[in-house]
């Protein structure tokens, strides 16, 4: 049996002091004492006005944005629209490849880094010189391409764009009582496709004590590796949404999973909330929660004793909030840039391979663990860093090769448009839902906190080791986590 898990199940009753009920719009307060200081307690009392100010506010779910059923996000005027499944193959052309290997090969004007900065300063320039000495000497981009050819990929045009996406199609073999379910799996930024190689064989293959297989979807976000970009303004998550539920109703299925961290979370639980009857489940890695109600609580949990809104085994998820608002506001300078300049970052990223993956590499070495900007390498080059040099290379020459950093950085500055953010902040995701917390995710919120966006959470697991990254960082974790989420679903239909 599915458990729903509301917003405040996780509250004590004993020791609640307040709480706020976003569905019914009501304010409980206890009578049981709770030692604070008068300061504190002044404090508690005037979010208590504004809380009880802003409930009413929250009491009406806003209606879902209005999007067009087919806009024309192409080049030039509507045309008809070509809606055949074509084969597609990564190759570069020699041209390209030369002209990659020749820039390459510059030499390269890096300023030494300060005295025991390590990567607090960004990319360190000794990491970068090794860095850059491996990729000329030792990466071979054809071997690498091969690889990534090693499953089919393919392209179909809706709304215009030429969407790319590849496939793992289920393997049951001699496997009995497994089914195989849909999925759709979506990356995030500075990712793509590349993310989901590990994880492919663990998601299409029969695993221990999991009833399903996958048939696996991986799309790329348009303006991303060999998704064509919007030529017109105003494309942003709310609007792939639309265009990968297309693609995946073109691909015959009605109903699917969802699977996404980073942007691939922010477009699933969007798809979630818009295409409900479309969606068997969503799963995912990284958890956005915006919300007046999140906020507040998030605020009052600082003054409160622990127990009381943030259970004491979640309270370094949050607090300092000195600590946490500072390494957001450190951790945020790029999207403030390509939220506002997109084009000026991409401009710049764009004219030489280093200073890409210099760009891309400093947020894999800081959004996999939390201590590696205070490591001389960032924790790149250490053979305990959780994602293969090669990898990561492989992403950045996706990136590379098919000139997509402006497009893709460009997103956000679409997905913080005017026209459609926020729409959904305070709708809520009821499809079930599974939840991944891996501890050195940029941001974990507490469960209770979660559940003010997911009505209903299936399953919710604190993964051992992680980070951003976790398809490519922790694979099996992540695999079992997907499995266990569909596995309980499947089992109650």
């Amino acid at each position: 049996m599915l458990h729903t898990v509301h917003p405040y199940g996780m509250l004590s009753a004993r020791c609640c002091l307040l709480d706020i009920q976003g569905q019914s719009g009501s304010v409980v307060v206890s009578t049981e004492t709770v030692k604070m200081s008068w300061s504190r307690l002044m404090v508690v009392g005037l979010m208590v006005v504004v809380v009880s100010y802003k409930v009413k506010y929250m009491m009406k779910e806003p209606p879902l944005p209005h999007l067009e059923p087919d806009p024309w996000w192409g080049p030039g005027e509507p045309q008809d629209e070509d809606v055949s499944i074509n084969r597609f193959s990564i190759s570069v052309s020699d041209e390209d490849l030369r002209d990659f290997k020749a820039r390459l090969a510059l030499p390269l004007r890096l300023t030494p880094a300060l005295e025991d900065a390590n990567f607090t300063y960004g990319m360190n320039s000794d990491t970068l010189q090794e860095i850059v000495e491996h990729w000329r000497e030792k990466y071979d981009w054809r071997k690498r391409e091969a690889r990534l050819n090693s499953y089919p990929h393919f392209k179909t045009r809706i709304e215009g764009l030429d969407i790319h996406f590849m496939r793992a199609n289920s393997k049951i073999g001699s496997a009995k009582n497994v089914k195989a379910v849909p999925l759709l799996l979506i990356h995030g930024w500075p990712g793509s496709f590349v993310e989901f190689y590990d994880i492919l064989p663990l998601l299409n293959h029969p695993q221990e004590g999991s009833n399903v297989v996958f048939d696996v979807i991986c799309a790329s976000i348009p303006g991303y590796g060999f998704s064509q970009s919007s030529s017109k303004q105003g494309f942003g998550n709310i609007e792939t949404a639309q265009v990968f539920l297309k693609l995946m109703k073109r691909l015959g299925y009605e109903k699917f999973y969802l699977q996404g961290g980073d942007w691939g979370s922010l477009i699933a639980t969007n798809m979630a909330i818009m295409y409900p009857d479309h969606i068997l489940g969503v799963h995912v890695n990284m958890v956005f929660v915006n919300s007046p109600a999140v906020t507040l609580k998030m605020i009052l949990g600082a003054y409160l004793p622990a127990g009381v809104l943030v259970a004491k085994e979640d309270q370094n998820k949050l607090y300092p909030l000195s600590n946490l608002f500072s390494m957001m506001v450190i951790e945020s300078g790029y999207m403030h840039i390509q939220s506002t300049k997109p084009d000026t970052i991409g401009a710049a990223l764009n004219q030489n391979p280093v200073s890409l993956a210099a760009y891309i590499l400093e947020k894999f070495s800081t959004w996999t663990h939390k201590d590696n900007p205070h490591k001389p390498d960032g924790g790149l080059l250490h053979s305990n860093f959780p994602i293969s040099l090669d990898n990561m290379l492989d992403n950045i020459c996706i990136y590379w090769f098919t000139n997509s950093i402006t497009t893709s950085v460009r997103f956000y500055s679409e997905g913080f448009n005017k026209k459609t953010y926020g729409k959904l902040d305070t709708i809520p995701v009821r499809v079930p839902a599974g939840l991944a917390s891996f501890p050195q995710e940029i941001l974990n919120l507490p469960k209770n906190f979660i559940a003010h966006k997911f009505y209903n959470i299936v399953t919710y697991n604190e993964q051992p080791a992680g980070g951003h990254f976790a398809a490519m960082e922790r694979p099996a974790l992540l695999a079992v986590d997907l499995h266990k989420f569909v596995t309980t679903l499947e089992k109650t239909t």
